[in-house]
């Protein structure tokens, strides 16, 4: 039968202990004794630990990478940015790396994920929650002019305008959008155009 942890609070945080009983030779009785075993997750009540342990309860060290794995870390992100976004691919190569057991840190050093990142990677990996690691969010709204800007651009190419006002007044008047002097300006650097 395993036993539970006893769970203290401590400055209104939950950390998790497991309490063992031994001989004590000297005082010829029983104690107690209260190993670390992590903090306690509010939400779902889980152990994460904050050092890696073997099963026997020993700490393990983290691997440091030789300069050669570094230069292999770093292709392998180069790599990986061919196929996914930037984000995407430092989350991978981060939970990889959490994997082996590389530190926090040298992961933040190596991936450019920062440290709270890494550690909510680490939190989530030992929760088991990986679904929602491979999820990045973003995007926002459309741009106001994505489905005409082909048109626009072929517009001011073929005639004559002078300034950005008379380009907001064509647009307005042609596709019904008011869209502001520097959404014009940032279109005609787009496009290479002067106006």
């Amino acid at each position: 039968m395993e036993r539970k942890p006893k769970i203290k609070i401590i400055n209104g945080k939950k950390y998790a202990y497991d309490l063992k009983s031994y001989w004590d030779k000297e005082q010829k009785k029983y104690r107690k004794k209260s190993v670390y075993l992590g903090r306690v997750t509010d939400d779902e009540n889980i152990i994460v630990p904050t050092r890696a342990r073997k099963a026997n309860g020993a700490i393990t060290k983290t691997r440091e990478p030789s300069i050669d794995d570094r230069q292999i870390i770093k292709k392998i992100l180069d790599f990986l940015q061919l196929f996914m976004c930037g984000t995407l691919a430092k989350r991978l190569l981060s939970m990889i790396l959490i994997t082996v057991n590389v530190s926090d840190n040298l992961i933040t050093e190596l991936t450019g994920l920062c440290g709270q990142s890494v550690r909510t990677l680490r939190k989530t990996l030992i929760g088991g929650n990986i679904d929602s690691l491979f999820h990045v969010g973003g995007g926002g709204r459309k741009r106001k002019l994505a489905d005409v800007e082909d048109a626009i651009i072929e517009e001011i190419n073929n005639n004559n305008y002078h300034s950005h006002q008379q380009i907001a007044d064509m647009i307005l008047e042609k596709y019904g959008i008011k869209v502001s002097l520097p959404v014009i300006g940032r279109l005609l650097k787009k496009t290479g155009s002067n106006g």
